[in-house]
């Protein structure tokens, strides 16, 4: 019998080709698996949409919607953090949206890119734990301060996550995370990954970096300290994650990966599309940042200074 990976996926009408070019890359990689991917959707994903994730699968795979309730969500569970999309919160809920004969499953953001057969990571022992993730790509200090624990847990990147769905619902976590949402709001910067750290920071795997290699790995220097692991992991990654807005379909992106998204986007319906390339995130920022980011700008530019970020020219393994 051929072993069944699941796998979700969260996304609204913006972001379905991303996503698209994600799941491509998960099936023109896997080894002989039964790939199941759940979505979550709302509104406003098309029929047609639907139709074109579903061109990307294999005859063997599986594709299954859910659409979720924005209201629902607005009502209970959105706190007023510009920048973010209502579809971060989506995952949050999926030990009560999914079937209860699912006891994990796999998340992965739709911004990232699969290199490799994922079978050793969904293979990984979640036993007494609620969850498995990689490190985040910044050092840890400063948010755990603000979420309330020990630096010492450190804080993991919420894009890529083995799920223990049997643990959630054994201990009620949905409920947890949905209250420190409502009882916190003032510490969330980013909301969905903050509020998996600060209630679960305990009840964690640490994976390791090749399975989320995220963009701050990439530049000279890197955003942790170089070890054997790291540069493993950014030459021979099994997830390379555009973790910033440094994302692969900007105009300016020099992230030494970029190609990779549109390596895998062909044979996909949206290898001749250029919405994402035109596409721009509708940024609300209040007028004191509007005013602090002109100032620094016109600073830089008087004392002479440009930031740029330096990336390491990578040849990868395989």
């Amino acid at each position: 019998m051929t072993d069944i990976i699941n796998i979700l996926c969260c996304t609204d009408h913006n972001f379905v080709i991303p996503m698209g070019v994600m799941i491509h890359s998960v099936c023109t990689n896997d080894d002989g698996h039964n790939l199941h991917f759940h979505v979550f959707v709302d509104d406003s994903v098309t029929k047609a949409q639907r139709t074109e994730l579903r061109q990307v699968i294999r005859p063997t795979d599986e594709i299954i919607f859910y659409k979720v309730d924005i209201k629902n969500i607005q009502k209970y569970l959105v706190v007023k953090v510009a920048n973010f999309p209502v579809s971060i919160y989506y995952r949050l809920l999926l030990a009560d949206i999914l079937p209860s004969d699912l006891h994990k499953i796999l998340y992965l953001d739709a911004d990232i890119v699969v290199r490799h057969d994922l079978s050793d990571l969904w293979n990984t022992d979640l036993t007494g734990k609620a969850l498995a993730a990689v490190s985040d790509q910044y050092a840890p200090d400063g948010v755990c301060r603000r979420l309330g624990y020990p630096i010492e847990k450190g804080y993991f990147n919420s894009g890529v996550i083995l799920f223990n769905l049997d643990y959630f619902r054994q201990h009620g976590i949905t409920d947890k995370l949905i209250s420190f949402i409502k009882t916190h709001p003032e510490q969330l910067g980013c909301p969905d990954q903050d509020t998996l750290n600060a209630v679960l920071h305990n009840e964690k795997i640490d994976l390791p970096i090749i399975y989320n290699v995220q963009e701050g790995y990439y530049r000279i220097p890197p955003t942790i300290v170089m070890t054997e692991e790291l540069n493993k992991a950014i030459h021979d990654p099994y997830i390379v994650h555009f973790s910033t807005n440094n994302k692969p379909w900007n105009k300016h992106c020099r992230h030494p990966l970029r190609n990779l998204y549109y390596e895998y986007r062909k044979g996909t319906p949206w290898e001749n599309s250029t919405f994402m390339e035109h596409f721009r995130h509708k940024r609300v920022i209040s007028r004191q940042q509007q005013f602090n980011t002109y100032v620094m700008k016109m600073l830089n530019k008087v004392l002479g200074k440009t930031h740029k970020t330096k990336y390491y020219n990578i040849q990868l393994n395989h």
